[in-house]
Order: C-alpha cells, then structure tokens, then sequence
C-alpha cells in the first residue's frame, strides 16, 4: 500500500477535506494533494505524523515477507471483468437468487445514475466471491432517487436484491467522491455499470471495520500492488 493511499484513505475516513487536513498538520495543501497523488512521497516520519492528524495511527512492525505474487492473483488480473464475473456466477452455490444482469439491466433501463460498490465490484476487479446480492450507491439529484425508486418497485423475487448505500464508510459525499475514480467495466450483455476503483474499495471496507472483511480488503490492496507492478492489458473504457 503506497503513501498517497494510505493518506487519502485516513483523510477521507477522517472526514477532512484536503484544506482542513493542512490545518491540523500545518502543511500546504498543495503539498498535500501532491501526496495523495502519488507525485512526491513523505518520509516514513511524515507519513505517520500526517496519519495521526487524522486521528488515526500507523503502527510499524516486522512481519515475514511473501516472495512472488498470489498465482492465483496474478491469473485473476489478467482476466476481463466479464470472465472475472462469469466465473464467480459459475461457483456460486445458488442457495440465494442473484442474476446481476438482469439487476444491472433494470437499473440501466430507468437511467439510475449510481456506483457498483460490495462484494460485485470486488469481484470485477479480481478478488474472489462469492457476490450475493448488488450494492450501489445512487446519485442523490436530478431526478435519480425518483427513477431508483421505480427500478427497485421492478426488480422480481427471482432476480435477487439491490442494496442501497447511501454513504459508505470511508468516503465523503457517497456517489459524488467515488465517481471521481470509478471505471465502466464491460460485463456481458452490453451492460457497462460504473463500478468503484479498486483504492476506493479498500478504504470502504477498512472504514467498515468488519473482521469478517479482512480477507477481501488484503486481496484488493494486493490487486493494486500488481497492477502498479505488472504490465496488463485492460479494457477500453
């Protein structure tokens, strides 16, 4: 995990803007925003001092390193998110209806501008399932919550379920901060959702805080250090 996301993570899990963050720790904010961007990085000293402006901290220690990536991984990243996708559908048990086509298909036909977020988006960009139901998180103006409304009064038992996260943990503003870095990932069908960066991601479910997502959170942050490491071909977007 890089400086730059280790404190927009901690900012934004703080709840601070770029301006306040350089309020409490004394630094520009230019030079903050060169941080978070990943153009210039902090000493080890700074990274933590910025870390506990936050209200967070950054605990060092010594654990035994892994040589050479996760095969499993490595294979996983340079597959498309339509097979990605395909072959989570393939292993699920089907003890609960999921079809995210059809879900995803009903939200594009009522024009519900919204960013796929849980499990169906961590599974689009590598990690493993499983993906039992669809989460996003909707557009709050222009006329959105209304055409939302009429899309979930559509979806059948058959289908599975949409899950509403109005303002996941971690971010600041729901939908408008997690657009910012989002990509439309090809799935089947024609269908291309709006589906949350792999950082973003992270830090909802390091928010979260639940043990139950540790996992999944370990496995997205080594996706990212193999992207930035590994040369793949990705989809036009």
């Amino acid at each position: 995990m890089r400086a730059a996301e280790v404190i927009r993570e901690a900012r934004l899990r703080a709840g601070l803007s770029q301006h306040e963050l350089a309020a409490r720790s004394g630094r520009d904010r230019s030079v903050i925003a060169r941080w978070e961007q990943g153009t210039v990085a902090p000493s080890l000293e700074t990274l933590v001092e910025i870390v506990r402006a936050c209200g967070f901290d950054l605990p060092l220690e010594l654990i035994p390193h892994e040589p050479g990536p996760d095969p499993r991984l490595v294979a996983s990243l340079a597959a498309t998110p339509e097979r990605r996708l395909a072959a989570m559908l393939r292993a699920r048990s089907g003890e609960t209806a999921f079809d995210p086509f059809a879900l995803i298909g009903l939200l594009e036909r009522h024009q519900v501008r919204y960013v796929l977020v849980g499990a169906l988006a961590c599974v689009l960009h590598g990690a493993s399932g499983p993906a039992e139901r669809l989460a996003i998180v909707p557009a709050r103006r222009g006329g959105n919550e209304e055409r939302l409304e009429a899309a979930l009064a559509g979806v059948e038992r058959s289908q599975g379920e949409i899950v509403v996260v109005a303002d996941p943990p971690g971010t600041r503003g729901g939908y408008d901060d997690l657009r910012r870095a989002a990509t439309r990932e090809p799935i089947g069908n024609g269908l291309r959702p709006l589906v949350a960066s792999l950082a973003d991601l992270a830090r909802i479910l390091a928010a979260g805080g639940q043990a139950t997502d540790q996992p999944t959170l370990r496995e997205l942050r080594r996706l990212s250090e193999l992207q930035r490491s590994t040369p793949t071909r990705r989809c036009a977007r």
